[in-house]
């Protein structure tokens, strides 16, 4: 039997007209596949004094670390804040102008305490399109529509009570047909959770090892058109059925527990000794290849065209998708400490640092040569520690107590 199903009419709201844009969406934490790449042409520089291709900046409700959405035209983001940040916020903002277009918010009932540089909103919501998730390092899981109207709410460390650790629990949910998981690993109670979508009703619960992770589970599609969700831990990676938890696959790797997986049909990638690659073409999947200098630190691997790029703070290296060799590394001038995931557009990489230094480097052939060109650096006033989005042909960036779009006037 579900808990904690909290009534709409307990938390507050604002709001406003929304207007329906012909916008790219980006629905998850580093958008389709946790590729955290686009096609969108986007600006090579930005930010400054004269806040250049700065198309607006709207400060947030709250502070926060994890990603914005974007969908149908609206950017969505999460804030925590109040008494020891226990106010917790999904808020939209029109993504053509600014415009607040709505607000949802609620009172945390697990722990909020996270370390000074994460937040309560630490997590990236998620989004099927029709609702928004968002999930809160006190456990807090909200279920708003796209117009902003409360669907349900699940307050997971009253359910669950030595849910939650003081660092923070930053692993951000995923969503497949119907199915939304959280991935709340810890040294109290810890399991991964699958919720209707529609209720928040439990689906099914498996027990995890006690010990914090903070990687984020992955949600695709298997080549036989079965949903599935991929976790892992510092012991294993496991593929489990989307509808029921089955297990699915399972190899035993030492798996990240920060930096999380990508997928591109039909291999799954994850940050394991490196970068491992797993082909699923076949009933019986298997390591297509393995890199050790495909390390990251923070950031995830991100995808892009045949080529995979991992971030280890102030190094950017790139290899072939296909076989996993490294084709060049290049050190990010002006790059110190790296917490959000790069992202690639049809402009180059884009690396960000947590003081708001953006250098973006490009991915060039010179003869039979690959090799990486640094194209330059430009600032915004920071901490960036969330990972951005791509939509038409802009950036959205959350910065701890904003959010702002990066376009061209043209």
């Amino acid at each position: 039997m579900t808990k904690n199903l909290i009534p709409w009419a307990v938390i507050g709201t604002l709001i406003v007209a929304v207007t329906t844009h012909g916008a790219d969406n980006w629905l998850q934490f580093r958008g389709p596949d946790g590729r955290s790449g686009s096609t969108a042409r986007t600006p090579e520089k930005f930010g400054g004094e004269d806040a250049l291709n700065i198309a607006w900046q709207q400060k947030t409700a709250g502070r926060g670390v994890g990603g914005p959405l974007v969908i149908d035209g609206l950017v969505v983001v999460t804030g925590s804040g109040g008494e020891d940040e226990r106010d917790i916020y999904v808020e939209a903002f029109d993504a053509e102008n600014g415009v607040l277009a709505w607000r949802r918010t609620a009172h945390a009932l697990g722990r909020p305490f996270t370390h000074p540089t994460s937040a309560n909103a630490s997590p990236t919501p998620v989004s099927d399109g029709e609702r928004i998730f968002a999930l809160y390092s006190s456990c807090d899981l909200i279920c708003v529509d796209v117009q902003g109207g409360l669907q349900w709410y699940r307050a997971l460390a009253v359910d669950y009570p030595k849910t939650g650790n003081d660092v923070s629990m930053s692993s951000s949910p995923a969503v497949i047909d119907g199915v939304v998981l959280v991935q709340l690993e810890n040294q109290g109670d810890s399991y991964v959770l699958a919720l209707d979508a529609k209720t928040g009703e439990n689906l099914w619960r498996k027990d995890r090892p006690r010990r914090a992770n903070w990687a984020s589970p992955l949600a695709f599609r298997l080549p036989d058109g079965a949903a599935a969700f991929a976790i892992q831990n510092d012991e294993s990676l496991q593929v489990l059925r989307a509808r029921d938890g089955e297990v699915i696959s399972e190899f035993t790797v030492a798996a990240s527990t920060v930096s999380s997986s990508v997928y591109v049909s039909p291999r799954l990638y994850v940050p394991a000794g490196g970068l491992t690659a797993f082909d699923f073409s076949s009933e019986r999947p298997e390591i297509a290849f393995e890199n050790s200098r495909m390390q990251t630190r923070n950031a995830s691997h991100v995808v892009a065209g045949e080529r995979i790029y991992a971030c280890k703070g102030s190094v950017l290296v790139a290899a072939n998708l296909k076989d996993g060799e490294v084709v060049w590394q290049q050190r990010v001038p002006e790059i110190e400490s790296v917490w959000a995931t790069p992202v690639v557009t049809a402009t180059g990489i884009y690396v960000f640092d947590q003081n708001g230094n953006v250098t973006l480097v490009r991915d060039v052939v010179d003869g039979d040569q690959a090799k990486a060109e640094v194209i330059g650096s430009s600032k915004i006033e920071g901490p960036v520690l969330a990972s951005p989005a791509v939509s038409g042909n802009a950036l959205f960036i959350r910065t701890e107590n904003a959010i702002l779009k990066v376009a061209s006037p043209n």
